[in-house]
């Protein structure tokens, strides 16, 4: 596909320069960046070989030779930049979890139908090989009726004030349990019923919760999420006839084993990719505004909602709020 379309990064952090070395790896064209410190702006554009640098993100979201948008600030500050660029025309990566709440969420997909413009969730996980794999493997049936998901994302992260300050959209929820979430809401849809349980750290976020998701006919997720230690950070989905168990780290490119109903291997998948993956994502928004769409069929806007719903569901069971809120 043509490679015409230009890339503005809103925020030089730490993500921000995993995401653009994956862009180099697939010749993404990166036409600008912004940053609340311009020195920083300097130093990101000239690691990444970027022409155009700006102090702060309002003149980065105005900057004529920018196509899409790619959000990477603190969750709390989301919707304030998603609104931004909406506002000044442009297409947006927008980085998990999508908002604080799923009224912030409705704020931005209402925003981006009247604009008529895509807006994604950065959920790099749905467009690796490896989960391409899976979910072919899904798709045709080898597991028979899908019964079960169990997953872990736990680290040792007690160290990262955006985990663990209340300010800075803390808690393992939103920032590591986003995925397993998400895993879950992609096999299973909305949940019928939600149980939460938390251990809340000093400032009143959560440093570890454990949740159980029940489903029509009921079908389950179980999942784990903590900031206090390191995890298998592993996945495993049960059906009927067979099940895949997915190695740590399960929301990267990782490997998998597909098991008959026996418990005999009848499959293994160990591909590698250059650099971590996070191209794919940005590929196929590319992909989506060439053809003309305004909603991605994979990781559709309606979706981040929906889990965003979810989110708020599980942080009222365990009592965590935000000062946004």
């Amino acid at each position: 596909m043509s490679r015409d379309f230009r890339w503005g990064f809103l925020s030089a952090g730490w993500i921000a320069s995993e995401v653009a070395a994956d862009f180099q790896i697939a010749g993404l064209k990166i036409q600008a960046v912004g940053a609340r410190d311009y020195a920083k702006a300097n130093e990101f554009a000239d690691k990444f070989d970027i022409p155009n640098r700006h102090q702060g993100y309002e003149t980065l979201v105005n900057d004529p030779e920018v196509d899409i948008v790619y959000i990477s600030t603190i969750h709390p500050l989301h919707k304030r930049d998603a609104l931004l660029a909406l506002h000044a025309g442009k297409h947006i990566l927008l980085e998990k979890p999508f908002t604080i709440n799923a009224i912030e969420a409705q704020e931005i997909y209402d925003l981006a139908k009247a604009k008529k413009l895509l807006v994604m969730e950065a959920m790099w996980t749905r467009f690796l090989p490896s989960m391409n794999a899976i979910f072919d493997g899904i798709n045709s049936g080898v597991l028979g009726e899908i019964e079960l998901l169990i997953a872990d994302h736990s680290q040792a992260l007690t160290h990262v004030p955006r985990l663990v300050e209340r300010e800075l959209g803390g808690g393992a929820l939103l920032d590591l349990g986003i995925y397993p979430i998400s895993l879950a809401h992609r096999i299973f849809g909305n949940p019928q019923s939600i149980t939460a349980k938390a251990k809340l750290n000093s400032e009143k976020v959560d440093a570890t919760t454990s949740m159980i998701f029940e489903y029509a006919g009921g079908k389950q997720a179980t999942m784990t999420t903590s900031f206090l230690g390191a995890g298998p950070v592993t996945a495993t989905i049960i059906g009927s006839l067979g099940r895949i168990e997915i190695d740590g780290s399960f929301y990267g490119q990782t490997s998998f084993r597909v098991f008959n109903r026996n418990g005999e291997v009848i499959k293994r998948y160990d591909e590698k990719i250059e650099g971590q993956g996070r191209q794919y994502q940005a590929i196929h928004v590319e992909e989506c505004i060439a053809a003309g769409l305004t909603e991605s069929p994979i990781m559709s806007l309606r979706e981040s909602v929906e889990i965003m719903q979810v989110m708020d569901q599980v942080r009222a069971q365990i009592g965590v709020t935000y000062p946004t809120e």
